[in-house]
């Protein structure tokens, strides 16, 4: 959900839903794409809301800490209560704990990075990376959104979809973020094509970072979500070969040895 455009035929569908709670959380997620402060008038012209509802709900969220503002500026950030709240998810992650040190492990290995997230609408959100100590690869940290077509742990999402469900998707992604996908369209053809064969996906630095990155889905769920995995090198070290020979297959051992400790596979 972008903006009131998007709730309002959200709510022509389920009535249910609270149009004022939807509309404050709508204010809280313009952080997510835009992190700078935001004033007032910003918040109303990039969600379709008047600038008295988008005062008054700036005041409450202020009041409950998810929003700060800044007098000076008359501009509002993002407040301490919207890390709080994220806080119960990321450390009930399924077996986060156990399978961390076998992801700094790989990471220092690779001289890499290795990450767990889950999708959320056409994204990827990062609850975990660990990156090793003396590379320069600068990683997603807790939190971060990248697209679901831009990342390896997005493609192996795909590629585990029923085909009719993934095809409705990416027709989201060319018709929502027509450059986005315009971008990855090829790699995420190729990565969903092998996938059965390979067990990984694989990102050639499609997300314009020199980046190469392979990825996997778990067996394990966190409520309705798999956990996704990602481990991505620096493109100048490494090459496609070593992707496909050495990284993703190192991966997938990570991943199976996961989801045996959780029961899932023999």
């Amino acid at each position: 959900m972008k903006d009131h455009e998007d709730l309002r035929r959200a709510r022509e569908e389920d009535p249910y839903i609270a149009g004022t709670l939807a509309k404050g959380l709508l204010i809280l997620q313009t952080f997510v794409r835009d992190p700078r402060a935001h004033a007032n008038s910003e918040f109303a012209a990039k969600l379709g809301l008047s600038r008295p509802t988008v005062s008054r709900l700036c005041k409450s969220l202020l009041t409950m800490g998810f929003l700060d503002h800044d007098e000076r500026l008359d501009r509002y950030f993002i407040g301490p209560a919207a890390v709080a709240l994220g806080y119960p998810y990321v450390i009930n992650t399924p077996l986060l704990g156990l399978i961390r040190p076998a992801m700094q492990q790989l990471a220092d290995r690779l001289e890499g990075a290795v990450s767990v997230g889950v999708t959320m609408d056409l994204d990827v959100v990062y609850l975990e990376t660990c990156s090793h100590e003396d590379g320069t690869l600068k990683r997603p940290g807790v939190g971060a959104v990248r697209g679901i077509v831009e990342t390896a742990m997005g493609r192996a999402w795909l590629a585990q979809l029923p085909a009719g469900e993934r095809q409705d998707f990416l027709a989201r992604v060319k018709r929502e973020r027509p450059e986005e996908w315009a971008r990855c369209s090829e790699g995420v053809r190729e990565s969903v094509a092998q996938y059965a064969r390979r067990g990984f996906t694989i990102n050639l630095g499609d997300s314009g970072f020199g980046v190469l990155a392979v990825g996997t889905a778990a067996r394990m769920r966190y409520g309705p979500r798999r956990l996704l995995f990602n481990c991505a090198v620096p493109g100048l070290q490494w090459k496609k070969a070593q992707l496909l020979d050495t990284i993703g297959p190192s991966l997938v051992q990570l991943v199976n040895a996961a989801d045996r400790q959780a029961g899932l596979r023999g």
